[in-house]
């Protein structure tokens, strides 16, 4: 069985359909207190609650799907020399010491925290 990665249009309607949902919902909410707090005004509570709902699954729809757009990466495979330079570069973080073989930077840095620590409070 093969994977094919999602093309640019998946994406983009992946990123609308989620952002519209979640828009439509806190609409949903914002409207809800709005009309609670100001009144349904002429629309009625359905109106006013579906307009709000509406127009903020709409733009937050719209960026969702432009975000999504951007992010995608058209060539995720990384080249021979690419995969080099990375193991590279992570081989610079490792780190031996009280166990542990090898460390993300974040565990080197607050092992050295710790370390800086322990020395400062003798």
């Amino acid at each position: 069985m093969s994977y094919r990665e999602p093309s640019l249009w998946d994406k983009a309607k992946m990123g609308l359909i989620m952002g519209g949902s979640v828009g439509a919902c806190l609409g949903c909410l914002i409207g809800f207190y709005s009309t609670m707090k100001f009144g349904p005004g002429p629309r009625g509570y359905l109106g006013t609650i579906g307009q709000y709902a509406l127009g903020s699954g709409a733009s937050f729809g719209f960026f969702m799907m432009i975000g999504s757009c951007i992010r995608t990466d058209e060539d995720l495979s990384l080249g021979a020399a690419d995969r080099a330079a990375l193991r590279a570069q992570m081989n610079r973080y490792r780190w031996s010491g009280s166990g542990a073989t090898q460390a993300t930077p974040v565990a080197f840095y607050f092992a050295r925290a710790a370390k800086t620590a322990a020395s400062s409070e003798k």
